[in-house]
């Protein structure tokens, strides 16, 4: 009976061993890494903004429309008129 009960002890201490972590694998603790940041991916080409403005501003430039151009032309016409008379009266 004896022999039983040293059986049983000894079969309880490894079973409280195991169970309490004594045969498990070591926990090993890791270094904490720094997490760098994702860039975020762009729905767009690069090029396609910069496109869009010159694009826009050759637009505006081109519709852009000077009324004063006809008036200016004939400004320089008076003026030239103007200077032939001088010129002639001389």
């Amino acid at each position: 009976m004896t022999k039983f009960w040293i059986i049983l002890g000894t079969l309880v201490v490894a079973g409280a061993s195991a169970y309490a972590g004594g045969l498990a694998d070591a926990i090993v603790e890791t270094v904490p890494t720094d997490v760098e940041p994702m860039a975020a991916d762009s729905s767009l080409p690069g090029w396609v903004i910069p496109a869009a403005i010159v694009a826009l501003l050759i637009g505006v430039a081109v519709l852009g429309d000077d009324d004063n151009e006809e008036e200016e032309e004939e400004e320089v016409v008076e003026e030239e008129e103007e200077m032939m008379e001088v010129i002639e009266d001389r």
